[in-house]
């Protein structure tokens, strides 16, 4: 063979494979997942640490579509919703008509999810929401699911057998004026006087306040009303639960109650300041935080994050994870078109098993299955410990 015709036989093998690439190329198909969450803002960290977790979650199942020969490939297209319902309806809005996701993972607060209701109604856009717990969007028949975080129906009842457990004849609420913190704390007074507590005096906070000076006055004045059995319940997010500790600490009445409070009270943030934390400790805090429970993936996500990302996942950065994937498990099953997702999503999610418990919606589209933890801040203020569980579909508190 000639030297000529070995070129010839390499120039064509080359143009054959090449071209093979090409059309393999061609032939991909492009998933477009969306992602709306707050970049910036006080939940700015939340919302980054999320996208992270979506990420793993994309790369990971990108890999394994790969290896199994298939032509689909996801990528997500991101918007910032600034935390306010109006711009995560620009941001769906954004994503939708840049790119044609049908799919959204996120928002991430009650608010959030349902500023951007009517746009993914109208538009027939699936939203798969990882942590939104308002009842206010416990919605039959519409185009958002909830499927990890089950609605505030159940720790509602958590914190108000707590409180009465705690002997609290009176409680005084501190709550963010948005879905999410009317919503709990109506249903905290429900749940709280149906099983034989007293009066509850309940005050609201804007949802962007980072000043609450005159809040802890009104809160500290009401529980002097009530006298030494009343109790504090603080409804709030990290920004503003942090300015109200710094009031509360040197406030004598708040000092000497015995507080509860949301688990969004439990980040990093809270206890690296070291007044904050033993304000906390000394207050006997309490917070009932979604799930107790962990599955064979617990771990395995918590590796894998590492191993991505070079830090540790934040508090729900594995409940996007998990959105992530039943997102597109249910693109995988019934294409990229938000009618059939619809149809077929409570199926995926039903048979998902995830990094905390499985996913099982109700008619509502919401997780229906409820496993807390109860935490308490540590004597020392380093860390929050697991003191009890509770299990909302049995309405049972269990103590270590």
């Amino acid at each position: 063979m000639t030297r000529r015709i070995v070129y010839v036989l390499l120039i064509a093998a080359m143009t054959t494979l090449i071209g093979a690439t090409a059309t393999a190329q061609d032939d991909m198909e492009i998933y477009a997942l969306g992602v709306a969450l707050p970049f910036t803002g006080s939940f700015g960290a939340f919302g980054q640490d999320f996208e992270r977790g979506i990420d793993l979650a994309v790369a990971q199942m990108n890999a394994e579509l790969e290896a199994a020969g298939s032509a689909i490939r996801f990528e997500t297209a991101s918007a910032d919703t600034e935390q306010t319902p109006e711009g995560a309806a620009r941001a769906l809005q954004t994503i939708v008509q840049t790119t044609g996701a049908q799919v959204v993972v996120g928002p991430l607060t009650t608010s959030e999810v349902l500023g951007a209701k009517q746009f993914a109604d109208e538009n027939g856009v699936i939203i798969v929401a990882m942590a939104s717990s308002g009842p206010a969007a416990s919605i039959p028949g519409d185009n958002i699911f909830r499927v990890i975080y089950p609605p505030d129906t159940f720790s509602s009842k958590a914190f108000a057998s707590i409180a009465l457990e705690r002997g609290h004849r009176n409680m005084v609420v501190l709550y963010v004026d948005d879905p999410f913190g009317n919503g709990m704390n109506e249903q905290f007074i429900k749940n709280y006087q149906a099983s034989g507590g007293g009066e509850v005096a309940s005050f609201g906070y804007a949802p962007q306040s980072t000043e609450l000076s005159a809040e802890a006055a009104a809160v500290s004045a009401a529980l002097a009303g009530f006298g030494e059995d009343a109790g504090f319940f603080c409804v709030c997010f990290p920004g503003a639960a942090e300015a109200f500790v710094q009031v509360a600490q040197i406030d004598p009445i708040l000092t000497a109650v015995k507080w509860m409070g949301n688990e969004a009270m439990t980040s990093d943030e809270m206890l690296a300041d070291p007044g904050h934390a033993q304000t906390l400790a000394n207050a006997d805090f309490v917070t009932v935080s979604q799930s107790a429970d962990s599955t064979p993936l617990t771990p395995i996500f918590h590796a894998d994050f590492v191993a991505m990302f070079d830090k540790e996942p934040g508090i729900f950065t594995n409940y996007a994870f998990d959105a992530a994937n039943i997102a597109m498990l249910t693109m995988l099953a019934a294409g990229n078109d938000g009618a059939a997702v619809k149809s077929m999503l409570p199926f995926i999610s039903n048979h998902y098993i995830g990094t905390t418990v499985q996913a099982f919606l109700d008619e509502n589209g919401d997780q229906a299955i409820a496993s807390y933890g109860i935490r308490q801040v540590a004597e020392d203020g380093s860390e929050f410990v697991v003191i009890g569980t509770y299990d909302g579909n049995t309405d049972t508190i269990t103590y270590k």
